[in-house]
């Protein structure tokens, strides 16, 4: 949607904020009519996982959230790989990047209302 326009974290917050109402009634709109939805959105923070269920709870729709428990050294090593496949995300991508934004992810709990299929990837 916004290409080439995401080039700090603040432009991402910002750029997301917009962008979400948008989102969240398309995903609704399809989802009453019975189609499945997938969403790659962040859920690394109890906020960013409420507003996601919200999207389901407001129209009883199921939902499942699919949690890739990795450490962060085998997301670094990602990381690597992806600068080299995708440079032009470089100045993003960064481990700098990386390191900050992780230090605000919360372990989802299902205490939190959610349906978690935890993928344990660190073998």
């Amino acid at each position: 949607m916004y290409p080439n326009k995401i080039k700090t974290i603040e432009d991402y917050q910002n750029l997301s904020k917009q962008i979400k109402p948008l989102i969240k009634k398309h995903v609704q709109n399809i989802l009453c009519v019975g189609t499945d939805v997938v969403m790659d959105f962040p859920g690394n923070t109890k906020n960013q996982r409420r507003w996601l269920l919200n999207i389901a709870n407001e129209i009883n729709a199921y939902h499942k959230l699919i949690y890739i428990n990795v450490d962060n050294q085998k997301c670094l090593e990602h990381l690597k790989i992806r600068q080299l496949e995708e440079p032009e995300r470089n100045n993003f991508d960064t481990e700098s990047t990386f390191n900050y934004l992780t230090s605000f992810f919360e372990e989802p709990k299902e205490l939190e209302g959610l349906n978690i299929l935890e993928i344990n990837s660190n073998d």
